[in-house]
């Protein structure tokens, strides 16, 4: 057995660079996603699984869908879950210590430094400026969707009134809110990032509205965990966030193999009706518009560093917006305390590892 425990804590820590300890049985973990069905946009998530960094970190993990962030928080408040990907919106109302009862979660690491909510008009739209919407009919995936909360506040912040100068009207997301779109039913939608690439590629182009630097900057989907679990098993969730940064470099090195791979792990996300070179080019679509937001410049190379301005905007967003009634600390929503040691890996290694990989073992 002596033998078998060095053998496993050398094969551990040959791969990553990290000094971790040995675990020799795997932790189960389970972890909430907030989407109905997996597609590229989660590649890190899958590529971390695919590639074993869970299992190198001592981590058995399952990648649970659900319904959205709302839900996220609440389950892994409830201990239902061991950690989400949630948008820190709903979350950080939740925070707030006047509620009747508060959430007790905090976020652990910032996978998301850009707000993924846009508003768009078809592009040959007459409409030039978020306050043109005087009047306007603003389509959104559902009523409890992220659609309305930022939605309302872009145009809140055009000097509109949300509840009075313009209608939200529900509209579903697929085919359904494309057929909304282009039989003017709606004007303008409130979506998000990967939704708009999928009218694009459905033959409606869309133009996104500026609604400035502030709103753009809204930090969004992070890792969340309850507060005890930060305490007592800090080393599961440094685990699991360190397999996403590696996967998140492995991706951004190269793409194209973390689309084949979230294609290889599940089937249904490939473009069934596009042949292969323009299944890989959508693929590479949603991408390209979604991996920007895994780093932000003013983190100086640490993935998952909360930006203590960017989340202080957040609070200030959400108090403009009537979502909560008073300031919600910074530290009350999140902890940089896992961060170094999440990062403490060879990147280098990684990024070798994904220009040599084998595109013919997922095709």
């Amino acid at each position: 057995m002596g033998n078998l425990r060095l053998f496993l804590f050398a094969w551990m820590v040959s791969f990553g660079g990290h000094c971790g300890q040995p675990v020799l049985a795997a932790d189960k973990v389970q972890a909430l996603i907030g989407v109905r069905n997996m597609d590229e946009a989660q590649a890190p998530f899958i590529v971390a699984k695919y590639l074993g960094y869970f299992s190198r970190e001592g981590l058995d993990v399952d990648l649970l869908t659900v319904g959205g962030s709302n839900e996220i928080a609440i389950q892994v408040a409830s201990g239902n879950a061991n950690l989400g990907a949630a948008s820190p919106s709903q979350a950080v109302i939740g925070m707030q210590e006047n509620s009747a009862a508060p959430l007790d979660v905090r976020y652990f690491y910032d996978y998301s430094y850009r707000n993924i909510w846009s508003m768009s008009v078809p592009a040959d739209s007459s409409i030039r400026s978020i306050a043109d919407l005087r009047g306007k009919k603003i389509g959104i995936p559902s009523l409890g969707s992220g659609g309305v909360t930022y939605g309302k506040a872009y145009v809140r912040s055009a000097g509109l009134d949300p509840d009075k100068d313009v209608t939200f009207i529900p509209i579903g997301v697929g085919s359904q809110a494309v057929s909304a779109v282009r039989q003017k039913i709606v004007d303008a939608i409130a979506f998000w990032d990967v939704a708009n690439v999928r009218f694009g590629l459905s033959g409606l182009p869309l133009r996104n509205l500026d609604i400035g630097e502030n709103l753009d900057a809204l930090p969004d989907l992070s890792l969340l965990a309850k507060n005890d679990v930060i305490k007592n098993n800090p080393q599961m969730l440094i685990g699991f966030a360190r397999a996403v940064s590696k996967a998140i470099d492995f991706t951004n090195a190269n793409p194209v193999a973390a689309v084949m791979i979230t294609w290889k792990v599940y089937p249904e996300s490939r473009p069934g009706e596009l042949d292969a070179q323009q299944a890989l080019a959508q693929g590479l679509k949603i991408l390209e518009v979604r991996s920007p937001g895994w780093r932000s410049a003013k983190t100086n190379g640490k993935n998952g560093l909360f930006v203590e301005e960017d989340w202080k905007k957040l609070s200030s967003f959400l108090l403009a917006g009537g979502q909560i009634t008073r300031p919600v600390p910074t530290s009350r929503m999140y902890t940089n305390d896992l961060i170094d040691e999440i990062n403490n890996y060879d990147r280098d290694a990684v990024i070798r590892q994904a220009k040599e990989f084998d595109l013919g073992s997922v095709r």
